[in-house]
């Protein structure tokens, strides 16, 4: 098996990246913990994790041997950070915030790819079966 190295990961994020904003400047992965909150990058073996720590303590580690499925949550996260600042500076009044939110996480998403809009799509309506809009509590 050929080895994937963290610059071939970033050069295709990257490359995810600009289809969302081709003025997008070159992103870096993280590769050694921040402890801050942030995730980083680690390649063993034929497996990629993606780890989030926080002052010395792991919150949270997803792990694959698929690259496209690492890709996929890169661009996700980023395409959420995104959504967050565009939902937090176009709030509307008395509608759930989570409607804008999502509609513009899947928007940035279809932009890099629209399987993974797809996807996201599947995950949002999992979450509002459960927790359907409420856009008097919400807004």
């Amino acid at each position: 098996m050929k080895k994937i190295t963290i610059e071939k990961v970033e050069f295709e994020f990257n490359e995810y990246c600009r289809r969302i904003n081709p003025s997008f400047p070159e992103i870096h992965i993280q590769t050694i913990p921040g402890d801050d909150g942030t995730s980083h990058l680690e390649i063993t073996d034929d497996t990629f994790h993606y780890i989030t720590t926080e002052r010395g303590l792991e919150l949270s580690r997803k792990s694959t041997p698929n690259k496209n499925e690492l890709l996929y949550w890169l661009v996700d996260e980023l395409a959420w950070g995104m959504a967050l600042t565009y939902e937090f500076k176009n709030r509307i009044k008395g509608q759930s915030f989570r409607r804008l939110l999502f509609a513009k996480n899947i928007e940035y998403l279809n932009q890099a790819n629209p399987v993974w809009a797809k996807r996201k799509q599947k995950e949002f309506d999992a979450i509002l079966t459960v927790h359907p809009f409420d856009d008097i509590a919400e807004g």
